[in-house]
């Protein structure tokens, strides 16, 4: 099959009829590059970002920004393409992630690495995304909810679903800590509502344990006695919090103030070691499940850092992020034209075997033969990258580890747990 040929068929899936239940949205649709601008390696690869680089996810948002645009940064001297990258701050909240999807989709890009959180990710994604024909990878968006996304293909993440985080969670809450009676204090959005029922039926249904209560809280408040109250009324043993790090030092904070006896477990969101400058209290105890970049490429990805000037350390979703990214410029040489649709066909392409290995360590390589019309395969920081047919990765390992203000980074692994 020539490469051509091949393109043609990516594009089959571009028809209108995907669209009947979006009446109003096809006028604004930006049209895609005419046969004549497609394919080849002269021609510009054109990527927004949408990451929170403010709000309560700032800590973690930045260093993910930097590992988005680090793919780009790395090959832009040694490629063919040339690239148009524009970043927009998600601000952590789904209407500022609403608005920065608006401005990307007025400029015309036609794929986007993120939104981070699962609130902005919902939003972004079924409002101004999937309607104008935009291909995304979330690498840090991890509701259950997106699974089931009516997103005709164009969603994907390189973040694991929290439901296999939740069976971590809930068997190190019972075999690890040895519990029976837990509650849990839940972020109220999709994340922390998904993410709490999660725990709650794998902490049941697999450990005979019970959850007391499940007490939401909203980001960014001055106290969280009085859920700490509520969450302690049954006494349980254990509190499972699942939040962000900048509500999660006043929570941990009022914690301390009110008693803190019990133990406590946290999620990802709250992968932090910079909390020990935050919060006045200790963290010391407070343990919690993330999950980890464990993929063939994670060395490769720390030199890369270290040479653009970052600190060569895996932060919480950063390689996820730069996997992100390099899926998506893959898939978009691979399909040979800036159309979202033709680019989501692409990925399960570029990280489907078989294929000639691209990992970070050659992916301005691994471009070029994607845009000659070479089947390639994506090995990434993250994980070996493997979607199924909802988007999702199908496979994750997992650190359990806790807070440690002596060890670097301010975080100690205790272990790894393959899912």
């Amino acid at each position: 099959m020539s490469n051509r040929s091949r393109r043609r068929e990516l594009l089959s899936g571009i028809g209108l009829s995907g669209f009947a239940a979006l009446p109003g949205c096809l006028e604004s649709v930006a049209s895609p590059e005419t046969e004549s601008e497609i394919g080849g390696t002269d021609r510009t690869l054109r990527l927004g970002v949408l990451l929170p680089t403010s709000g309560d996810l700032e800590s973690l948002g930045v260093p993910m920004r930097d590992s988005a645009v680090l793919p780009v940064e790395q090959v832009e001297d040694d490629v063919s393409f040339e690239f148009d990258v524009q970043v927009e701050d998600t601000e952590t909240s789904p209407s500022a992630g609403i608005d920065a999807a608006t401005r990307l989709v007025d400029a015309e890009y036609p794929m986007v690495t993120g939104p981070a959180s699962s609130g902005a990710t919902l939003q972004a994604t079924q409002q101004v995304l999937i309607p104008h024909r935009i291909a995304s990878c979330s690498p840090s968006a991890t509701t259950p909810t997106i699974t089931a996304l009516n997103d005709i293909g164009l969603v994907y993440r390189t973040a694991v679903s929290d439901t296999l985080q939740a069976r971590v969670l809930a068997d190190r809450a019972a075999t690890d800590l040895d519990h029976e009676r837990a509650a849990t204090l839940y972020v109220n959005n999709d994340y922390g509502w998904q993410l709490s029922q999660a725990f709650t039926q794998a902490f049941e249904t697999d450990h005979d344990g019970a959850v007391t209560t499940q007490v939401p809280f909203e980001e960014a408040r001055n106290s969280y006695a009085d859920e700490l109250e509520r969450a302690r009324e049954d006494d349980p043993t254990l509190l499972v919090v699942v939040g962000y790090p900048e509500s999660g030092a006043q929570l941990f904070d009022d914690f301390a103030a009110t008693g803190g006896e019990e133990d406590v477990l946290v999620t990802d969101g709250l992968h932090d070691g910079g909390l020990h400058d935050a919060v006045d209290h200790s963290l010391e105890g407070i343990r919690g499940t993330v999950p980890l970049s464990d993929g063939p490429g994670t060395e490769e990805y720390l030199e890369i850092l270290e040479d653009h000037g970052h600190e060569p350390e895996l932060r919480t979703f950063a390689g996820h992020s730069y996997d992100a990214t390099a899926v998506l410029l893959l898939a978009n040489a691979y399909a040979g034209q800036n159309d979202g649709q033709a680019i989501a066909n692409a990925i399960d392409v570029v990280t489907t075997r078989p294929g000639r290995p691209v990992s970070p360590a050659n992916l301005a390589e691994g471009l070029e033969l994607a845009g000659e019309g070479e089947q390639v395969v994506y090995e990434g920081v993250s994980g070996p990258i493997e979607f199924d047919e909802n988007g999702d990765t199908v496979a994750a390992t997992f650190e359990y580890w806790e807070y440690d203000d002596e060890a670097d980074g301010g975080i100690r692994e205790i272990e790894r747990v393959s899912v």
